[in-house]
């Protein structure tokens, strides 16, 4: 009797809501459009969403350029990392010591100086077969000093002694070159009125002669101090950049954080957050995607302006290959984490094919749980502190994989792809190792109470 009067109850509960609900419908039926007010607010929404995640997508590669840029000025370290590997191409040693010989042949006149000392031992009254030999003797005696030059030269360039010296002149000429950016053409790197920046060989001519005059070539003495400085850039822009110095350091902190605030600003504007969030990963990808096509076009633009006007096309190659790897890699990172960015947005967004895979996981979780505990493995109390705590620890595990992406540096794609794999390890431990409290079911069976243990509140089906 109890539960026919209990079955007839909820019939009559249903019916209720079954007339309510037909109410509804026929005071609001289904295609009466919604007021244009709404209709306005939504286009405006939608507007500006689209507005503020392209100035964010826009703005990225702007941000990215000015972050290396701040990156190779400021920090020593990545400075002397960049630069420093060019020593190892050998077709700029092949111009290095072709720019250091030139300057002491200049410095010095071997041919004026060996001409006076043949022309000195010529007037000892030597015998007409001595003197014709003397004479010669004079022309090799040039080559061969200048070949000495030359070989001294190389063997120094090519020595590991050099290369610590090389960094060491790196390290000292960064605060050049901070100086020449803010307009002072005193230091070792210099940048000239016309765009021109430069790096001078007189601590470099010095160090040759010290191994010069170590050697025993006396005439290494009369090397002066050499101010001769080789190009290896040149753009019109130089001259800008040296006048807006102190903007570039604060756009370089500032530029980046714009980006991701815009970003960030158009998809929690957008009514369809997930959507707007896989537009924004996606179109940062694309326009990291033009600035690594940008790079790859500025080598071929920077190798016609310097070469053969400055230097020989491989030593501008080198100079330029030595440049950009940070700025490259990280441009190829940020498009990696746009794309990731985009994946995980449509995983977690209401589509039909991330709702599958969502559910296929947690069921997958939830057998497994369901047999690790049928043989006595059970997380106890720390699986029951994970499930009550599962979207604080899964926002937690966002903000320190953001905070990787944004913090570490220099930003490579493996950083970017090893952040969102140990992310998504991190859910998926989550979910496996999470313990959802079992609820107890009241099943009556011919009015006879039978208490049971059902699964998780989640995936209780009525009885």
């Amino acid at each position: 009797m109890h539960v026919t009067e209990t079955r007839d109850q909820e019939i009559a509960r249903l019916s209720a809501e079954i007339a309510r609900l037909q109410s509804q419908l026929h005071a609001d039926p289904v295609g009466t459009p919604p007021p244009a007010r709404v209709r306005r607010t939504g286009r405006g929404r939608a507007f500006l969403a689209v507005l503020l995640i392209a100035l964010g997508v826009l703005l990225a590669p702007l941000a990215v350029v000015a972050a290396w840029t701040k990156a190779e000025v400021t920090n020593t370290d990545q400075f002397v990392a960049t630069v420093s590997p060019i020593l190892d191409d050998p077709a700029f040693q092949t111009y290095l010591v072709d720019e250091i010989t030139a300057a002491i042949n200049e410095s010095v006149d071997i041919e004026t100086i060996t001409s006076d000392l043949f022309d000195g031992i010529a007037t000892l009254d030597l015998p007409p077969r001595a003197a014709t030999a003397l004479q010669l003797l004079e022309q090799p005696a040039v080559e061969g000093a200048q070949s000495l030059i030359r070989s001294t030269t190389e063997q120094l360039i090519a020595s590991d002694a050099f290369e610590q010296v090389w960094d060491q002149a790196l390290r000292r000429s960064h605060d050049g070159l901070t100086s020449a950016l803010s307009g002072d053409t005193s230091g070792a790197v210099v940048i000239s009125d016309a765009g021109e920046v430069g790096i001078q060989l007189g601590p470099i001519v010095a160090a040759v002669k010290e191994q010069l005059t170590a050697q025993g070539f006396s005439l290494a003495d009369r090397i002066p101090e050499v101010d001769r400085t080789i190009v290896v850039a040149q753009s019109d822009e130089l001259v800008q950049a040296r006048s807006a110095y102190q903007a570039v350091d604060v756009l370089g902190l500032v530029l980046p954080w714009v980006s991701i605030a815009l970003l960030a600003a158009g998809v929690l504007v957008a009514r369809r957050r997930a959507r707007a969030l896989i537009w924004a990963g996606l179109g940062l990808a694309v326009a990291m995607a033009f600035l690594a096509l940008g790079v790859a076009i500025g080598r071929v633009a920077t190798v016609a302006a310097l070469s053969p006007q400055y230097m020989p096309s491989g030593a501008a190659e080198a100079i330029y290959d030595a440049l950009v790897p940070l700025l490259y890699s990280t441009a190829l990172a940020v498009g990696v984490a746009g794309v990731t960015t985009a994946v995980v947005a449509y995983l977690a967004g209401p589509f039909r094919g991330a709702v599958a895979v969502r559910r296929l996981t947690v069921d997958t979780a939830r057998r497994a749980r369901a047999a690790a505990e049928s043989n006595g493995a059970t997380t106890g109390r720390f699986g029951a502190f994970l499930y009550s705590s599962r979207r604080y620890i899964r926002i937690g595990i966002a903000v320190i994989g953001a905070a990787i992406v944004l913090f570490v540096r220099p930003l490579t794609p493996g950083v970017t792809l090893w952040t969102a794999a140990a992310a998504l390890i991190a859910i998926l431990l989550l979910e496996l190792l999470q313990r959802p409290p079992a609820v107890e079911v009241d099943v009556r069976v011919e009015g006879e109470p039978v208490v049971g243990m059902a699964p998780p509140a989640r995936d209780t089906q009525r009885v």
